[in-house]
């Protein structure tokens, strides 16, 4: 359901359920950690209308952990060389071992 094209060297090394907070919109989907890219999947009202957003990693500025309602530690803050500012919404348990994943995948570059 939640699909998206890997290259032939890319593979994905972590994925789990989240929602991402991009301007004004909010979307439902999954969020992957690639050997290349972050990727979210999500669909758009209903299931036939699909959105993807994607950052290479060497594009990315930084990723820190946020809070929504400033107590509830689940938001992956995503910022881009280009300006571009992504909030992932993870489950609370899971965002510290997403940091880790990502900060990791960032060092090999």
């Amino acid at each position: 359901m939640y699909s998206f094209p890997l290259s032939d060297t890319e593979e994905i090394i972590k994925k789990g359920h989240a929602s991402l907070h991009l301007e004004d919109s909010a979307f439902t989907g999954a969020f992957y950690l690639t050997s290349e890219r972050l990727v979210f999947v999500g669909y758009v009202m209903d299931i036939t209308r699909k959105y993807m957003e994607e950052v290479p990693l060497d594009q990315v500025k930084g990723v820190r952990g946020e809070k929504t309602f400033y107590i509830i530690p689940n938001v992956l803050g995503v910022s881009t060389i280009a300006g571009k500012k992504l909030k992932i919404i993870v489950d609370p348990g899971a965002r510290d071992a997403w940091l880790k994943a990502i900060d990791e995948q960032l060092k090999k570059l």
